[in-house]
């Protein structure tokens, strides 16, 4: 295992998410494969799942192995299907939403949605300006409202031993707490890429589809932005809240962000993570699931990103969390100064109701996600409350989209009547021709003749043939007269 330590990269109070500056590309591991020693990302200390999948298949119990041998088949059958009536984007979507993730889907720990992400980027002027962007999934953390907090976790299969306790919903993870948290300016730490939100909190992984290979280098282009900017907010998190220019322990830089993509039946797997201040991206495997090899091998790396989202990247949030809660604690309530410490377990949640569906008064949620919107109508925003950065910002930035529109609108709006005036002009110069009026225009007075017989036709011909000699001889008489 290599290790170099650099210092952080800077970092400042009020704390504004910026992504990764630039974006390192390795594909080392997906082209020498079977010839490669290990990948760089566990090289350099970071989870990286096992590709000896042998190995790993006979690690498994003979349960295991016959579901994910069925999983394998199934996505085989589909992506053959798809392929063959090839179907849209949005199949292929599909097709990886159900057979791909569905361990992810389910899990009730983890939340996985097709929403944006906001970032700050610079522009012309140099001024900061919020724009999004919205991959196919994002896969990352659930929180917690006061009813599931109340209710904890509540497993539905009579016949499951497992032990539950990982499962159960965390105080730090809450709703509430995470958006007081991020709408406190001693604080201002984002958690969802939506900023202002509270839903879907600190992805560990994102995906992006393509229905064809041509457009391949266009879904790389949007995973490798969606992981600067996601690692940016995993290293916000790791960073010590009374010191953000230094992270909270020596363990704390081992964050690190996982990413797929696929282009019809063809996929790839990304591990990303903080190399020396700039976002690595590794490509730790490839490979067409239309083969029955490459399908079960898929779906053993997505099982092993599953066992990390629920066995390292969830306990990693929350003990990272306690720092940021104890701070705003500290900040708006400087009564408990004293108490320097946030301790929140799911051993303090309330036992498990063996009933899923039993309710009450005290179960009744008493508020739900806040987001910017809804805390801005909460709290008077022409008052002189203090607001984190991030928000004014945002605020900012969606403004300035509204004037530019509006400008836009109005020069759009003036250009269609100049264009109308000059086209106007010319034919108010010219002199009106006469023009036939309107209606159909009557019928020539002509009678339409019977066709002749033969004999009919005969006669006639004889009889002008005299009369034009008899006019002739008088024209001639009449000429000699003269």
């Amino acid at each position: 295992m290599f290790s170099m330590r650099e210092k952080p990269r800077e970092r400042a109070m009020p704390l504004v998410p910026l992504p990764f500056d630039r974006t390192l590309i390795s594909r080392q591991s997906a082209l020498l494969g079977a010839y490669r020693e290990c990948p760089m990302a566990e090289a350099w200390g970071r989870f990286c799942p096992n590709m000896d999948f042998r190995r790993y298949l006979l690690a498994l119990s003979e349960e295991k192995r016959v579901e994910q041998s069925q999983r394998a088949a199934k996505l085989l059958k589909r992506a053959s299907i798809n392929h063959v009536y090839k179907v849209s984007e949005f199949s292929w979507e599909i097709c990886a939403w159900r057979d791909v993730f569905d361990l992810i889907l389910d899990d009730e720990g983890l939340r996985m949605d097709k929403r944006p992400y906001d970032f700050a980027e610079k522009d012309e002027k140099g001024q900061f300006e919020v724009k999004t962007k919205i991959p196919d999934a994002t896969m990352g953390l659930k929180s917690y409202d006061n009813y599931y907090l109340k209710r904890g976790y509540v497993c539905t299969d009579p016949d499951c031993n497992d032990d539950h306790i990982a499962k159960q919903p965390d105080e730090r993870l809450s709703e509430d707490l995470l958006s007081a948290m991020m709408q406190n300016p001693e604080c201002g730490l984002i958690v969802d890429g939506v900023w202002g939100k509270a839903d879907l909190i600190f992805p560990f992984a994102v995906y992006e589809a393509k229905k064809r290979a041509t457009s391949y280098d266009d879904a790389e282009e949007q995973i490798y932005h969606a992981c600067r900017t996601y690692l940016a907010m995993l290293d916000d998190l790791a960073r010590n809240p009374d010191n953000v220019s230094e992270y909270q322990s020596e363990e704390s830089d081992k964050y690190q962000l996982f990413a797929f993509t696929s282009c019809g039946s063809y996929w790839q797997v990304f591990v990303a993570w903080n190399f020396m201040n700039d976002c690595m991206v590794e490509t730790v495997w490839e490979g067409d699931v239309k083969y029955p090899n490459y399908a079960i091998e898929l779906i053993c790396i997505i099982d092993q990103v599953h066992d990390y989202a629920t066995q390292q990247h969830r306990p990693f949030v929350m003990k990272h969390l306690e720092a940021w809660h104890d701070r705003h604690k500290r900040t708006t309530n400087p009564a408990a100064a004293n108490n320097n410490s946030f301790i929140a377990s799911p051993l303090s949640v309330p036992s498990p109701s063996k009933d899923p569906y039993s309710s009450s008064d005290e179960d009744i949620p008493s508020s739900s996600s806040l987001g910017v919107d809804d805390m801005a109508s909460l709290f008077d925003l022409s008052s002189n409350m203090p607001q984190p950065e991030w928000s004014r910002l945002k605020a900012e930035s969606k403004m300035t989209r509204s004037d530019r529109a509006r400008q836009t609108r109005a020069y759009n709006q003036e250009l269609r009547g100049f264009r109308g005036l000059s086209a106007r002009v010319p034919e108010l110069k010219k002199t009106p021709e006469k023009k036939r009026p309107r209606g159909r225009p009557p019928k020539a007075a002509t009678h339409k003749q019977k066709p002749l017989k033969k004999r009919q036709q005969a006669q006639s011909s004889r009889a002008r043939s005299g009369r034009a000699f008899w006019l002739s001889g008088i024209c001639i008489e009449d000429l000699r007269v003269g």
